[in-house]
């Protein structure tokens, strides 16, 4: 029992000290063999990241541009003007701009989607209205497919996280609606590097006088970055690159990210795919099919306009591909590039297919055969979420859904800091009167719990940095409702024990008895708390309740650590007071004053009898 405690007690102080440590690190930059490398380095209290009601910045909403673009001629003799089109439509239902051309007989009608119904709807009106069109030209922009938004919230949360901003929200708002926050994005971000021999010292003294005030932080290495409240535009951009390198020193690098307009700019734009044919250091075959740096890729014209389809499959021995259909143009294209550089006719070729998304490399398959149809196959180390992931991207690149900025609204930093503020406050309030009381009630007892509460909250807090999870107002709800959860189950374990201590046990025999009497009770509660929490947690998914979601989540990471803290560290807690003699004291542990039990009697029933 005691290698038992003293293990246990050494894997407690083990997760305290990570826990403690990743805290008290402004930035954590760590590559952990078979996990990956972790990257953290946040602007909000402990570098936890900040939602954006808690920090400020943009709030947009963008939703797909379908609609039906018409071109209506009418016969030389008919008399129309605007608003008999306009009220032609109107007798159907059909709201639309209507602008004429000069010569007063094509009209322009751009509207909502008209399915082949409606479309035919719209001629009939317009044929009774004024008289039969001679030419009728539509130009479709169809409600986009459950894929395309798919692939259309992948390539957007990939382009904002560009940004610097603090893990920003992007997700689906019913069929054609995508809603994108971009905590921090009001204001930029500068990053600088300067080389050793600049004089970092006058840095915020330069700044101030630019009129960006003091908001400068050290990243270590010469390294600093500047936060302004403006938006800075591109002249204003180098005029500051341009300062810092005439009274302070040598620019090693120097980025600008965090604007809010640069972000709106190339959410707008279409998704670019593009299939490269790259040359490699050397043979593919020396290499084992991969291709050596350094490599040079040059463009053959393929891009995602060329491509008609992408679906993921098995193949003959059940892995997971990618399947990818070229049109006409495209697989003439592909065929004359996979001829010449594919591995069956030439073993040694050095070139291979590099597939871009928005500048960023997807895939770089070699081609093992000369492919005539525009048919191909993308094996790879796919699992099935993977590899549709990947068929999504090449979708959505060649099938772009264009979007428009339907609303733009801003969180002010203030109201976001008096927010986080208030937030504290409340959760400090919390926790201080749940540590009064249960010293106050439950003596050394409740000081165990309260050891064991600072405990919880300190590892609860690093997991929400580590994983990282984005703190917001709900989120911070479901954390401080969680406090009070975490305190329930050592006052089960303590009430239990007192009734033990109560009936004349030792402290020791009290603690193993009043634990597992009091386990079941804790298990159960916390069980249907987790399944309240997994429930929420998938409706808020399907209806994109991110208030929910974030509540849920908090809530559950919070119950799980409690169950640890009460179980675990608790009880190693009384188990050590145990060790070091108050054992003997039980009326510590215990506000009810004890009465020793007779030896050598049974209690006697209530009813007696005969």
């Amino acid at each position: 029992m005691r290698r038992r405690t003293v293990l246990l007690t050494i894997f407690i102080l083990a997760v305290l000290a990570v826990s403690a440590v990743s805290l008290a690190m402004p930035e954590i930059h760590v590559a952990i063999p078979g996990v990956g490398r972790i990257d953290r380095a946040d602007t909000g209290p402990l570098g936890l990241k900040l939602g954006l009601d808690l920090q400020g910045g943009a709030h947009l909403v963008y939703q797909a541009d379908t609609g039906t673009v018409l071109s209506v001629t009418f016969p030389g003799d008919a008399s129309a003007d605007t608003s008999a089109v306009e009220e032609a439509l109107a007798a159907v239902d059909y709201q639309g701009d209507v602008s004429q051309s000069a010569d007063g007989l094509t009209f322009r009608i751009s509207g909502e989607f008209l399915g082949p119904e409606r479309r035919a709807a719209v001629i009939q009106a317009l044929t009774d209205a004024i008289a039969e069109p001679v030419e009728f030209i539509t130009d479709d922009t169809p409600p986009p497919t459950e894929e395309q938004m798919e692939g259309v919230l992948g390539i957007i949360s990939n382009r904002v996280n560009l940004y610097g901003t603090e893990e920003p929200i992007v997700q689906r708002f019913g069929d054609d609606r995508i809603i994108v926050q971009l905590p921090g994005a009001s204001g930029s971000v500068v990053s600088v590097e300067f080389t050793q021999d600049a004089d970092v010292a006058k840095l915020g003294s330069v700044i101030a006088d630019q009129g960006f005030g003091n908001d400068v932080e050290s990243r270590g290495d010469n390294r600093f970055r500047i936060s302004t409240e403006t938006t800075l535009d591109e002249s204003e951009r180098q005029a500051l690159r341009s300062t810092l390198e005439a009274e302070v020193g040598a620019v090693v690098d120097y980025q600008v990210t965090g604007s809010v307009d640069d972000a709106k700019r190339l959410i707008g734009e279409t998704a670019q795919l593009e299939f490269l044919r790259r040359k490699c250091a050397g043979p593919l075959a020396a290499a084992g099919g991969v291709c050596l740096q350094p490599h040079t890729d040059s463009s053959v014209g393929l891009t995602g306009d060329d491509l008609d389809d992408a679906f993921v499959s098995t193949d003959e021995i059940g892995k997971w591909v990618v399947n990818i259909q070229f049109d006409d143009r495209g697989a003439e294209l592909f065929g004359q590039m996979t001829g010449e550089i594919n591995t069956q006719s030439n073993p040694q070729t050095d070139e291979v297919i590099a597939v871009f998304l928005d500048g960023d490399e997807l895939i770089a398959p070699v081609a093992r055969a000369h492919i005539r149809d525009g048919r191909s196959q993308i094996s790879g180390d796919f699992n099935r979420e993977t590899a549709r992931t990947l068929a999504i991207q090449f979708k959505s690149g060649s099938l772009p859904v264009p979007l428009n900025l339907i609303q733009e609204s801003g969180v002010d930093s203030i109201l976001g800091k008096e927010s986080l503020e208030l937030s504290l406050k409340a959760g400090l309030v919390g926790l201080g009167l749940v540590l009064v009381f249960v010293i106050a009630y439950y003596r050394a007892a409740g000081v165990v719990a309260a050891v064991a509460l600072v405990y919880y909250a300190i590892v609860t807090l690093a997991i929400f940095k580590l994983v990282p999870i984005t703190l917001t107002l709900p989120h911070i709800g479901g954390f401080i409702l969680s406090i009070g959860l975490a305190v329930d189950a050592n006052i089960l374990i303590f009430e239990r024990i007192k009734e033990e201590i109560r009936l004349g046990r030792s402290l020791g025999s009290a603690m193993d008895v009043g634990f597992n009497r009091a386990w079941p009770a804790i298990r159960d509660g916390n069980v249907s708390t987790l399944i309240t929490c997994v429930v929420l947690l998938w409706f808020g998914n399907r209806l994109g309740g991110g208030l929910v979601n974030g509540f849920a989540l908090t809530l559950l990471v919070g119950v799980l650590v409690s169950m640890f803290t009460a179980v675990l560290v608790s009880r190693n807690l009384l188990q050590a007071l145990q060790a070091m003699g108050l054992g003997r004291a039980a009326n510590l542990f215990t506000p009810e004053k004890i009465q020793p039990r007779s030896t050598g009697q049974r209690p006697q029933s209530a009813q007696g009898g005969q």
